[in-house]
């Protein structure tokens, strides 16, 4: 489970995130949408350690994990699949899963679903047909099926997916949709960050709006699908005055203390997509603070 508690963050003493607070369960979704520019990428880059809070709290699994480097995050679980993909150009497909299945974490961190190379190249087959390419060789769909992939054989009991379907073709991000869903089943707590609200409706179980920096909007994701007009007006109408870098950190930003607030749970009822597990009731209006899936390819 990842709980975020209160997260304040952001780059060079600028604020971006502001009191941020949300839980994803075992087996669950949650889906940030927001604008370019809202604190998204900010959000998972903290998460994942590469970008040290303010203030707040990050906790997978009871433990504190704020503050801690990248690697210590990656060790106790957390997996980051970042915008852009990000593969090695120069290293084969082969190359790649052999790095990350070389990742060991501490045995008290190993409670995440098991993956091997055979078993990802079962659910990724289009990998297994390219395995002597190198990462600069690949089409972008590719790429994106390959950073999930090498997110998977570091066994991660959290994955953070920042918009994995960015610069696909329709029938490519649809099947990273999919995808998602049936890894969510499988035991993962997946925090999922997307622009299109259609294309979060589609896989999440809770739907937050993150504008300026807050959660300005918490629901299931079966009460968005019934009106979405409240989100898409807060979508249609969001500012981008935040700063919400792609690029390097600042490694030099340091916590300084914890103010909680009380997080918005999210449950995967049933182990399928879209449904909700404890829906938090949405606002009309911006608040004023804020076991491996089966083998049939996606």
């Amino acid at each position: 489970m990842l709980r975020v508690t209160g997260l304040h963050a952001g780059y060079d003493g600028g604020t971006v995130l502001h009191d941020v607070s949300l839980e994803v369960a075992v087996g669950a979704v949650q889906a940030v949408v927001g604008r370019n520019g809202a604190g998204k990428s900010t959000l998972v880059h903290t998460v994942a350690g590469l970008l040290r809070p303010y203030r707040g709290e990050v906790r997978v699994d009871g433990i504190d994990l704020t503050g801690r480097p990248a690697y210590q995050v990656a060790q106790a679980g957390v997996a980051l699949v970042p915008q852009g993909r990000r593969v090695f150009p120069r290293l084969t497909v082969a190359e790649h899963l052999t790095l990350a299945s070389g990742v060991r974490r501490p045995r008290a961190a190993q409670s995440g679903p098991v993956w091997t190379v055979p078993q990802v190249l079962e659910l990724l087959p289009r990998l297994g047909e390219r395995l002597r390419h190198r990462g600069d060789q690949l089409s972008g769909g590719e790429q994106q099926m390959l950073a999930i992939a090498r997110a998977l054989l570091t066994r991660p009991r959290v994955l953070l997916l920042d918009e994995p379907g960015e610069g696909l073709a329709p029938d490519l991000a649809a099947r990273i949709r999919d995808l998602v869903g049936r890894l969510a089943s499988a035991g993962l707590s997946i925090l999922l960050v997307e622009q299109q609200l259609a294309h979060a409706i589609e896989v999440a179980d809770q739907i937050a709006v993150l504008d300026y920096g807050r959660l300005v909007f918490t629901a299931s994701t079966a009460v968005v699908r019934a009106d979405p007009a409240p989100v898409e007006a807060l979508l249609s109408v969001a500012g981008t005055a935040v700063s919400d870098r792609t690029g390097p950190v600042d490694p030099g930003s340091t916590p300084i203390g914890v103010d909680p607030v009380p997080p918005v749970p999210v449950g995967r009822a049933g182990g399928q997509p879209g449904q909700p597990g404890s829906p938090t009731p949405p606002s009309p209006s911006p608040a004023s603070t804020a076991a491996p899936p089966s083998s049939s390819a996606p």
